[in-house]
């Protein structure tokens, strides 16, 4: 309360800054243009991060043109663009106490005490709730305010406990530095350029010290100090910060979760600032493609998370130019050749990689699939983040991930399968605009065709997802029905049982949303597969211990038997004037060899479950022999009485 109390009335006692209207397009050297443009443009150009102009000199400082707020510029600019007059104009900070009024001057005694500040240091760094403290909003807030209002009076007086808090790797002592550390880069806003750069002589070893000591328990605590501390800042007042956090973070000094910390608070930073930091984040893609084969999954995982937001910014949208930043296409054209060793062969890939960075020559394929496993959580975690989804460069991942992706739901799968599995989850729910949609049949329509059947199994639960997940945008699509339709009758005259069983599923789901529709064309070809002639017990060969059947006559009539199923399940709550025929045709196949008559068998009970409600109503479609038929089939001649 008292934490709270205090950074309120600090907010009270700010100073009011000056600000002076400017013209983007004077400062950016360029022509006003009239249409609206989202993106990077000649007019902002003069805001992105470039190493090469860095105000790293009292006159560059005051020369440049600093832009706090993050979204200014990239749709459009303010109608008056209102930037922070330089420091000769604005309120002196640095007062003599005299010169301080009475509220001020209590605030200075307390803080300026060595031995107030050494208690208030022993009590923020104690720890509250053992594993439940969090980074302070409150406390931050309230060092932000004191170097905001009094400029770095307090620095000399905190900064010995700084140093000695930051070696230690305790939990609340390392968060208590962090919430310095944030509100002290926040709140130096506006001090001139000699104490902002002696600030950062004395930052980047403190948080180079914290970075080496970081812990499972405190690495949240520092990502929240970066991302706090970069939030609403123009990325040139923090480029030591940045190129700082730049060097080698992935070096594998003190194992791979110091790794992985480094990279998410550096993402921390870099996520806050968007869109105007490409020159970082190409430094950035560039350092992490030779090392993107880590086979520390820890590292794998948040490579792919700071990948997500390397690519954010390249979005499809109407009215949007290309970003300068990196571009998902190119890495992704990168990424195929690299990963040519497995889209070449048409064999099942095994993950046979163990969690340890092997040193020495390894094999394409194993650096291959060491790429795919980071590759993998790259397209999990951007499916939840990125803004629009890149289903051209997906596409061409695809045929892979079929590859891999199990058909059965078993925790006792490696890493690399499961995930393939997600992958495929999560970007079948992906929206799909309506040119996107005629790339994505064809590639389906492919991997249909490919020798595995696990692959052909996947193609269809992908396909179910997809089409229900754009229903509307493919039904407004004939040519996309048809090939769906085409696609769904292929399979369910596949060679492998399990393809057909789930081809029929999709094809009842298809059926039930009204996507595709029970016509006569259909209903007679199901009618012409399942009158398929099999050749008499014996006539087939009497020296064969197996029962041997032409393997293409038994699928073309277990194919018909699979559509008439699909039909009659697809309507569980109703009888249409076409389902009685059907129920009919089935009951004929009842003693068919297997697994033919499973079929019927399970399709006479699920219709039998699902009708039983209302059989009195739904039994008036049938005729007397149909009934009588039926009765015989389902129960015993006194379950309906």
């Amino acid at each position: 309360m008292a934490i709270s109390a205090v950074a309120g009335i600090l907010k009270q006692l700010k100073r009011p800054h000056k600000k002076v209207e400017e013209n983007p397009y004077e400062i950016g050297r360029c022509s006003e243009h009239s249409e609206i443009l989202v993106g990077d443009r000649p007019d902002n150009q003069w805001m992105l991060y470039d190493s090469g102009s860095l105000p790293r000199t009292k006159e560059a400082w005051v020369a440049c043109a600093f832009v706090e707020k993050t979204h200014w510029g990239y749709y459009s600019w303010p109608q008056k663009l209102s930037l922070y007059a330089p420091a000769e104009e604005q309120p002196k900070l640095g007062l003599k106490r005299e010169d301080m009024t009475e509220v001020e001057q209590i605030i200075f005694d307390h803080f300026s005490d060595p031995k107030f500040i050494e208690q208030l240091i022993k009590f923020l760094s104690l720890e509250d709730r053992k594993g439940k403290d969090k980074f302070n909003p409150r406390r931050f807030c309230l060092f932000k305010g004191l170097f905001r209002n009094f400029d770095n009076a307090f620095l000399p007086v905190l900064r010995p406990h700084l140093e000695r808090l930051v070696a230690d790797s305790h939990e609340s002592t390392q968060r208590c530095v962090a919430e310095i550390v944030a509100g002290l880069i926040r709140g130096c806003k506006h001090w001139t350029f000699e104490k902002v750069e002696k600030l950062w002589e004395f930052l980047c070893p403190l948080i180079r010290t914290a970075l080496t000591n970081i812990t499972v328990e405190t690495y949240s605590d520092w990502g929240t100090c970066i991302a706090t501390a970069c939030e609403s800042r123009d990325p040139r007042k923090l480029h030591w910060l940045f190129e700082m956090l730049m060097e080698s973070p992935v070096n594998g000094e003190g194992g791979s979760f110091v790794d992985a910390c480094r990279l998410y608070v550096l993402q921390g930073g870099l996520a806050q600032q968007e869109w105007r930091v490409p020159e970082l984040l190409h430094r950035l893609l560039q350092y992490l493609e030779p090392k993107l084969t880590q086979v520390y999954k820890n590292v794998r995982e948040r490579i792919g998370s700071v990948l997500t937001y390397i690519f954010m910014i390249d979005v499809s949208l109407p009215n949007t130019l290309r970003t300068s930043s990196p571009r998902i296409s190119d890495f992704t054209a990168r990424i195929l050749v690299r990963l040519k060793p497995l889209m070449d062969v048409d064999e099942e890939i095994q993950n046979h990689i163990v969690e340890e960075n092997g040193y020495g020559e390894q094999d394409e394929r194993t650096q291959a699939i060491k790429l795919l496993k980071t590759v993998l959580k790259w397209l999990m975690a951007s499916a939840g983040r990125s803004f629009s989804t890149a289903v051209p460069e997906q596409l061409q991942l695809l045929p892979l991930l079929f590859k891999i992706a199990p058909v059965e739901n078993d925790d006792s799968y490696d890493e690399m399968k499961r995930d393939a599995k997600t992958c495929l989850s999560l970007m079948s729910q992906g929206l799909l605009y309506p040119q996107q949609i005629m790339l994505v049949l064809p590639v389906l329509k492919e991997i249909a065709g490919s020798t595995s059947w696990h692959a052909r199994y996947t193609v269809l639960t992908y396909l179910q997802t997809m089409v229900f997940y754009n229903l509307f945008t493919f039904l407004n699509n004939k040519e996309a029905v048809h090939d769906v339709r085409w696609l769904v009758l292929k399979l369910l005259q596949d060679e492998q049982l399990e393809v057909r069983e789930m081809a029929a599923t999709t094809l009842s789901g298809l059926l039930q949303c009204n996507f595709l529709t029970m016509d006569a064309p259909m209903q007679t070809h199901f009618e012409n597969l399942c009158k398929t002639r099999l050749p008499k017990k014996r006539k087939r060969d009497p020296g064969s211990v197996v029962d041997t059947i032409p393997p293409a006559d038994l699928v073309k009539r277990h194919a018909g038997v699979l559509g008439l199923s699909a039909c009659i399940l697809s309507n569980p709550y109703d009888v249409p004037t076409w389902m009685p025929q059907l129920l009919m045709d089935l009951s004929a196949h009842l003693n068919d060899t297997q697994p033919i008559e499973m079929t019927v068998k399970k399709t006479l009970s699920n219709f039998r479950r699902t009708h039983l409600d209302n059989w009195q109503e739904h039994k008036q479609q049938f005729t007397d022999d149909q009934l009588l038929v039926l009765t015989d089939l389902l129960v015993s001649p006194c379950y309906y009485a």
